[in-house]
């Protein structure tokens, strides 16, 4: 029997009580095949980052969302965001000199400050195909977040403290010679003497 896809109401109505022991090994397959998302296809997808594979919609996302978030600035999709001292996300900004950055995300749509529904992306892919032009030429190389301008990012390394974003990755169909999806890492800073 195939695997299907169910609605969630269904499998939790199939899963309600199970007084009467009448739930299948078909069953639980078909929960499997329903909780986990296309993407995971294979052994072992379930623990691996997302792929340009499976990402190709102008401003779209894949990986850790963290979703129903309070935006205290007025952002648009793309814009680099921090975590402020309340939990509520503002524009990054980084003066380069001092300071630190601890929590950093980016809007996965544009919010009016005040949001409380927002979505951030922590880690993961996000296609954005205004950056096209910009990440072309500059696959796998560094990108970070831009001193001075709130939310913006930057392939300028020359500043005295960087606080690294991550990197262009080509499009899902290989092509080398344009970009617009960018791998979002931002794990990790590099200080300057």
């Amino acid at each position: 029997m195939a695997d299907t896809q169910r609605t969630r109401a269904a499998i939790l109505a199939l899963f309600a009580d199970n007084v009467t022991g009448q739930i299948s090994a078909q069953d639980a397959r078909d929960m499997i095949v329903t909780i986990m998302e296309a993407e995971f296809a294979n052994p072992g997808d379930f623990w691996k980052q997302p792929s340009p594979r499976n990402i190709s919609a102008d401003r779209t996302a894949a990986g850790w969302i963290d979703y129903s978030q309070q935006v205290n600035s007025t952002c648009s999709y793309g814009n680099i965001m921090q975590m402020d001292n309340s939990g509520a996300w503002e524009l990054a900004s980084f003066n380069g000199t001092s300071g630190s950055i601890a929590v950093v995300g980016v809007a996965l749509e544009s919010y009016t400050q005040g949001t409380s529904v927002a979505q951030i992306l922590r880690r993961g892919l996000y296609v954005h195909s205004l950056m096209s032009a910009a990440w072309t030429g500059s696959l796998g190389k560094l990108w970070v977040l831009l001193s001075g301008t709130p939310g913006s990012m930057t392939r300028v390394l020359d500043q005295s403290e960087t606080v690294v974003l991550g990197w262009a990755e080509p499009m899902q169909s290989g092509n080398m010679s344009a970009c617009n999806i960018f791998r979002f890492e931002p794990d990790w800073g590099v200080i300057g003497s």
